[in-house]
């Protein structure tokens, strides 16, 4: 009975063990991505928050107004209310309390003004734009996305400067976002993300949906007044094209420019992943679609993102946690260079550099 027995017990056996290494190597993956992140986010730690915002001051070049040297409230405050920025978050009611919640709780708190754009209201989640014309589900997102930024654009168009669509998996860093958009005037057409190209067309550029996009105030009435009024060559009719694609035609159509979002080292700010794959070099195969749909050169390496990013996507709920710790409570011994705000542009001074995308597009 003993020999009948053995082989079982030995496969029994076998399994524990094939369990036990499945389990140790999930283990191991998410304490290297973990590891990853934490080294990026202690290594740079230049987000900036509002005790590092305190820092940056007029520089030997004069690039900031004499009213930041005689206020005295903090840069921060003082960005905050030059850099206006309402944000609003896709959701459905599904993911009010496993996504949206979270939004709420983390980067969220940090816009002038957070919606979130659902079909049915939540008093946990604040302030809701409640659009039920259009049935929740990835197919209408672009009819969505119309209807909101239209009655976004109608009720508080004169109270900000800069509108931000993003997802309920979007995890983004406000401050840094003010300071990227401070050299540009909520009147120029312009609007920034992360840049992609429909076709080999290199004029065909629209901003990936997923890290989100933000839209001057000018930017928001050309699409509302003009865009979806007038059609021409902006599709409101097929409600099944991509958003971020049909946004990306529309947008182009009234001549709103997709600006650079890299900053002045050419790293990229948005990013439509996690934050992980830009360092991790083998993390996607050469084949990988994104590669031939960017913009610009999607390179991943250990110092490709920039020491200000703004923007990143299929973040969950509990990474958006630890995100924001390390963004803003994380602390280590450090001195660093005193920082300084960039001049304010004038149109003229906009530069919009071309495409260096070697990779060509695939057909998936």
């Amino acid at each position: 009975i003993t020999a009948r027995m053995l082989p079982k017990t030995v496969k029994i056996e076998d399994e524990r063990n094939n369990k036990s290494k499945h389990f140790h190597r999930r283990i191991i993956f998410v304490t290297i991505e973990i590891a990853l992140i934490a080294a990026y986010l202690s290594y740079k730690h230049n987000i900036i928050n509002r005790e590092q915002l305190s820092w940056l001051r007029r520089g030997k070049h004069d690039v900031l107004p004499r009213t930041y040297q005689q206020n005295t409230s903090s840069l921060a405050e003082q960005l905050a209310m030059d850099v206006r920025i309402l944000c609003w978050v896709m959701t459905t009611p599904n993911n009010h309390k496993t996504k949206a919640i979270h939004v709420r709780r983390t980067w969220g708190r940090r816009c002038n003004r957070l919606l979130f754009v659902t079909s049915q209201a939540d008093e946990d989640l604040g302030e809701t734009l409640v659009i039920s014309e259009v049935e929740d589900k990835y197919e209408t997102i672009w009819a969505k996305t119309r209807l909101a930024f239209e009655q976004i654009y109608h009720k508080y168009g004169d109270d900000m400067d800069w509108f931000y669509k993003a997802d309920d998996d979007t995890f983004a860093f406000i401050e840094n976002m003010r300071y990227m958009l401070y050299p540009y005037s909520p009147e120029m057409p312009i609007y920034f993300g992360y840049n992609m190209k429909y076709d080999k067309d290199i004029n065909q550029v629209y901003m990936s949906g997923g890290s989100g996009y933000v839209l001057s105030r000018e930017s928001l009435r050309r699409f509302v007044e003009s865009a979806i009024v007038n059609n021409t060559n902006c599709d409101i009719i097929n409600n099944l094209q991509a958003e971020d694609v049909a946004m990306g035609q529309c947008l182009r159509a009234v001549g709103v420019s997709a600006g650079d979002s890299r900053d002045a080292h050419l790293k990229w700010r948005f990013y439509p992943f996690e934050l992980f794959t830009a360092l991790m070099t083998s993390y996607y195969t050469d084949d990988f679609w994104h590669f031939g749909y960017s913009y610009y050169n999607p390179r991943a390496c250990r110092d490709c993102l920039s020491s200000y990013p703004v923007g990143f996507h299929y973040i969950s709920p509990e990474k958006m946690y630890f995100y924001d710790y390390f963004g803003y409570e994380f602390l280590r011994m450090q001195l660093d260079d005193e920082e300084v705000l960039p001049k304010k542009l004038s149109i003229d001074e906009v530069v919009i550099p071309k495409p260096d995308n070697i990779w060509d597009i695939v057909k998936i």
